[in-house]
C-alpha cells in the first residue's frame, strides 16, 4: 500500500482509502454498476498504479500517432501501429472493409458485452504540419493532439494497464478504433451494420473530460446542386439561370421558420457553408452548389425541416427552369428529445460514467452531468438503440483548427476512467 501510495494522486489515494463508502454513489438517482470497492480491489489498483508509472510512455506514443496523417479516409498508417500494439497485447486485431479495426479481450463468461470505440481520423488535411509543441504549462499543440489521437493512446494504455494487472472481466470488453467519424460516424455505422447483437453497450471516447453524453444530435449535411444550359452574358437574358435560383433558394430557406434560440430542443441551420459556381465572369454558370448543414436532436423535427429547405430549392428551381437534385454529404439521425431518453438516462451505463468521474474528482456542471445530446460515434448507437454514451479523453480546445492543444496529465484521468468503466460495465470476476 505504501508502494501504491507513491504512484496514485493524492485525490486518489483518499478515494480509495474511502471504499467502504462514497456519498456521490450513495446519493445517486439513478441505478450504478460502479462502487468504490471496484477501485480498491488489488487489480484494478495495480492497472491504476500501471498507468501512474507508465504515463510518460503513453504521452509519447500519444506524440507519435498525432504526428502521423489521418484525414478521413487515410487512417491505414495509424490503423496500422495500433495492429501492431494489439499483438503485442497477445490479441487478435480484425478490420473490415472500411478500415476499422478492433480486438476482443475475452471475459470469463456471464456479462455483458461492453464496445470501447476511439475514432482514428482527424479533420485536418494530409498535407497539414503536424509536429507537437510542448509547452512549459504542461500542455501539448498540434492539429488533432485533442481531436481523436488522444483517444487512440487512452484505449492502447487501458489494455496495457489491464494486461498487467492481470484483471479480469465476466463480459467480454472489444476494444474499437474507427475511421471516417469525421464524415458522418461512417465506420461506426458500418461496424455496428456488420455484428448484429454484439453490442449490449457503447462507449464512444471522444470529447473533453467532463458531462456524460447519452443522446444523438441529427446532422444533415446536403449539397444542392442546380443545373442549367448556361449562356453567355449577352444571350442572358430571360434565360434560365442557376444563380438567381441558388440565390433565390438561399434566401427562402432563411424564412423557414426554426424554434426560439432558448427552446429547451432547440434547432439550427447553416446554409451556403460551401458554394460553387462558374469559372468565367461573362456567362450564366452550367452549374451552381452551395451546402446546408441542419442540425437537431428532434428526430421529427430534423425531417420537418429537411423538407421545408428541400421544398424552397425545387420551387426556385422551377421558378428559373434548371434543375435541382440534392446529394447527401452525411446523414446522421437524431437520436431524440430528452423526454425521449427517459430510459436511456435511466440506464446504469450512464449513471456509472458519472459515478466514475466524480470518484477521480473530475468537475461536472452541477444539474448537467449527464447531456441528452451528443455528436461521436455513440450517436450510431442511441439511434440503434443500444446503450450508448460518450465519455472524454483529456481536457483540451481549438479542435479542428491549427491551434489545437491538450492538457497533458488530464489525459491520465481519461485512461483511469476507462479502466473503471470497463471492469463495471463488464463485471470484476470475485476475487
Amino acid at each position: 500500500m505504501r508502494a501504491m501510495s507513491r504512484m496514485l494522486p493524492f485525490a486518489l489515494i483518499g478515494l480509495l482509502a474511502a471504499a467502504a463508502g462514497h456519498p456521490a454513489a450513495a446519493q445517486a438517482p439513478y441505478p450504478t454498476k460502479f462502487s468504490p470497492a471496484i477501485a480498491a480491489r488489488a487489480d484494478v489498483k495495480q492497472a491504476l498504479a500501471y498507468l501512474e508509472t507508465h504515463f510518460d510512455s503513453q504521452v509519447s506514443e500519444w506524440i507519435m500517432l498525432t504526428e502521423i496523417p489521418g484525414t478521413s479516409g487515410h487512417e491505414q498508417k495509424r490503423a496500422d501501429y495500433v495492429k501492431g500494439e494489439l499483438v503485442k497485447l497477445g490479441l487478435a486485431p480484425e478490420t473490415d472493409t472500411m478500415g476499422n479495426v478492433w480486438a476482443r479481450r475475452a471475459g470469463t463468461g456471464g456479462g455483458p458485452t461492453v464496445v470501447f470505440a476511439a475514432h482514428m481520423d482527424t479533420v485536418h488535411p494530409l498535407d497539414t504540419p503536424l509536429k507537437v509543441r510542448r509547452e512549459d504549462n504542461g500542455t501539448l499543440h498540434a492539429p488533432g493532439i485533442f481531436d481523436n489521437t488522444a483517444s487512440i493512446s487512452n484505449q492502447l494504455q487501458t489494455l496495457r494497464a489491464m494486461r498487467d494487472a492481470r484483471l479480469e472481466t465476466k463480459g467480454d470488453l472489444i476494444f474499437l478504433f474507427t475511421v471516417q467519424e469525421e464524415v458522418g460516424l461512417k465506420g461506426m455505422y458500418h461496424w455496428l451494420e456488420k455484428h448484429p447483437g454484439v453490442t449490449d453497450m457503447l462507449v464512444a471516447v471522444d470529447g473533453g473530460l467532463g458531462a456524460v453524453s447519452y443522446g444523438a444530435l441529427g446532422i444533415y449535411w446536403s449539397r444542392m446542386k442546380f443545373s442549367g444550359e448556361g449562356a453567355h452574358t449577352l444571350n442572358s437574358r430571360d434565360q434560365p439561370n442557376t444563380v438567381r435560383a441558388a440565390a433565390q433558394c438561399i434566401t427562402n430557406i432563411y424564412t423557414v421558420p426554426l424554434p426560439p434560440a432558448d427552446d429547451p430542443v432547440p434547432a439550427i441551420y447553416n446554409v451556403g457553408g460551401m458554394l460553387t459556381g462558374g469559372n468565367v465572369v461573362n456567362a450564366i454558370p452550367q452549374e451552381v452548389t452551395f451546402t446546408v448543414d441542419l442540425r437537431t436532436v428532434d428526430a421529427e423535427l430534423i425531417q420537418t425541416l429537411d423538407a421545408a429547405i428541400v421544398s424552397k430549392c425545387e420551387a426556385a428551381a422551377k421558378a428559373q427552369k434548371v434543375t435541382f437534385t440534392r446529394e447527401w454529404i452525411q446523414k446522421s439521425e437524431a437520436g431524440g428529445r430528452p423526454e425521449q431518453l427517459t430510459a436511456q438516462r435511466a440506464h446504469p451505463l450512464v449513471q456509472t460514467a458519472i459515478d466514475v468521474l466524480r470518484f477521480l474528482d473530475v468537475p461536472l456542471p452541477a444539474g448537467r452531468e449527464a447531456i441528452p445530446t451528443g455528436s461521436t460515434d455513440a450517436n450510431a448507437g442511441v439511434v440503434a438503440k443500444i446503450p450508448a454514451i460518450s465519455v472524454g479523453r483529456s481536457r483540451g480546445g481549438a479542435g479542428h483548427t491549427l491551434q489545437e492543444w491538450a492538457h497533458i496529465d488530464s489525459a491520465k484521468t481519461g485512461s483511469q476512467q476507462l479502466v473503471l468503466l470497463a471492469v463495471a460495465l463488464a463485471e470484476p470476476v470475485a476475487r
